[in-house]
């Protein structure tokens, strides 16, 4: 009787273990470096459907970072891919059109200076949602939900003579597949 018991505890053993190896078998450490949309699939070219508003702050008028202007921009993407499954480079060039100061106290301008075109980006892809960085900072975060179309909300700012911030609404910068 006591071999028995000590052969059915040692087949549970056994058997527990393959469970154990199996179960950690079953779990490739690859597919969680790997997003669930690889970046390859936005590679090409992104536009802006209709104008985005654009609006800017500066402390240039007052002394303090406020809205001062509001313009429109057309944008346009290039994404190309990289060595990295989870990153992608992004060219983005803009038109800008409709600037218009809107601070009453800015009456000898509104200290906004253009941002440099063309703007190198870098993506980064996780599920649902792609985090896109200019110069180490994050600058827009966005959802995509049918690959054709991306929406979110950027916000960029630095100092340099003045201040300056440049933000749009929420899910106010959206660009298309074309």
């Amino acid at each position: 009787m006591k071999d028995r018991k000590m052969k059915t505890n040692y087949f549970l053993f056994v058997l527990f273990g393959l469970f154990i190896i199996l179960l950690s078998g079953g779990c490739n450490p690859e597919d969680e470096k790997n997003p669930v949309t690889p970046p390859n699939k936005f590679v090409g070219k992104w536009k802006s459907e209709n104008p985005i508003l654009v609006k800017v702050k500066t402390d240039f008028c007052t002394n303090v970072l406020e809205d001062v202007a509001t313009m429109m921009w057309d944008v346009y993407w290039v994404v190309t891919e990289t060595q990295d499954p989870n990153i992608m480079d992004i060219t983005m060039n803009y038109s800008s059109s409709n600037f218009t100061v809107i601070n009453p106290e800015c009456n000898t301008g509104a200290g906004y200076a253009p941002e440099p075109q063309p703007l190198y980006l870098k993506g980064y892809v996780t599920d649902n949602t792609l985090s896109i960085e200019y110069l180490g900072e994050e600058i827009l975060y966005m959802d995509y939900v049918d690959m054709r179309v991306m929406r979110g909300d950027l916000s960029y700012s630095y100092c340099i003579l003045y201040c300056q911030e440049i933000y749009t609404d929420e899910d106010g910068f959206s660009v298309t597949y074309y």
